[in-house]
C-alpha cells in the first residue's frame, strides 16, 4: 500500500514586493523671469470735496470816485430810479450817465446843489449844470468821465435815456451800495435852491 499522500500544504499567496511609489513631486512649471516689482503709482483719483453749505460770497461794486459821490448825494437826496450807464466805447461824450428820477422841481434843484458842494469839497473840476425852471430836465456835467442826468417822472418816460443807449450796459444802482448809515439828508429849504 501506499502511503497516503501527503496534504500539500495550502499555498501562500506570495505577494511580490510591494513597489514602493515614490514621493509625488509637485510639478512646477519653469520659472518665468519677472522683472523686479517697480513702485507704480496709481492716478491720483480726483476726491469730491465734502459738500458744505456756502455763504453766498457779497460781491463789491467798485465805481469811480465820481460815480460814488454822485450816487451817494442822490440817494440821500431820496432820488428814484437811480441808472448808471456805461457808454465807454458807445459814446464820446462821457464815460458814465447817472440818470435819476426826482419827485419835484424843488428835489432837482437840491440835488445839483449837493453834487456841486461835493464835487468841490473833493477838489473835481465840473464843467457846469445845465437847469431851466420848468423844464423836468437838469444835467450835472462832471466832465469827461461823468453826466449826471436828473428828471421828473412824465420827462424821463418820454425822453426814455435807456432805450436811447440801450447798445449800452445799464446797471441799476441800489442804494445799499452807496448809503452805509440809515440816515438820509433832508432836501434844503427853497431859499438855498438856485
Amino acid at each position: 500500500m501506499k502511503a497516503p499522500a501527503k496534504k500539500a500544504a495550502p499555498a501562500k499567496a506570495v505577494k511580490a514586493p510591494a513597489k514602493k511609489a515614490a514621493p509625488a513631486k509637485a510639478v512646477k512649471a519653469p520659472a518665468k523671469k519677472v522683472a523686479p516689482a517697480k513702485a507704480v503709482k496709481a492716478p491720483a483719483k480726483k476726491v469730491a470735496p465734502a459738500k458744505a453749505v456756502k455763504a453766498p460770497v457779497k460781491v463789491e461794486k467798485t465805481f469811480s470816485e465820481a460815480v460814488s459821490i454822485a450816487a451817494t448825494s442822490l440817494f440821500e437826496l431820496r432820488a428814484e430810479k437811480v441808472q448808471l450807464i456805461d457808454l465807454r466805447g458807445v459814446n464820446n461824450v462821457a464815460d458814465y450817465y447817472i440818470v435819476a428820477t426826482c419827485t419835484s422841481e424843488a428835489q432837482m434843484q437840491a440835488i445839483l446843489n449837493e453834487l456841486t458842494k461835493e464835487f468841490k469839497a473833493k477838489n473835481i473840476q465840473t464843467k457846469g449844470i445845465e437847469y431851466k425852471s420848468g423844464v423836468q430836465w437838469a444835467v450835472f456835467d462832471a466832465g469827461f468821465e461823468l453826466m449826471v442826468h436828473l428828471f421828473e417822472e412824465t420827462k424821463r418816460e418820454e425822453i426814455q435815456m435807456d432805450r436811447l443807449y440801450s447798445d449800452a450796459a445799464i446797471e441799476t444802482l441800489e442804494e445799499k451800495d452807496f448809503i452805509k448809515e440809515t440816515t438820509k439828508k433832508k432836501a434844503i429849504t427853497e431859499d438855498d435852491l438856485i
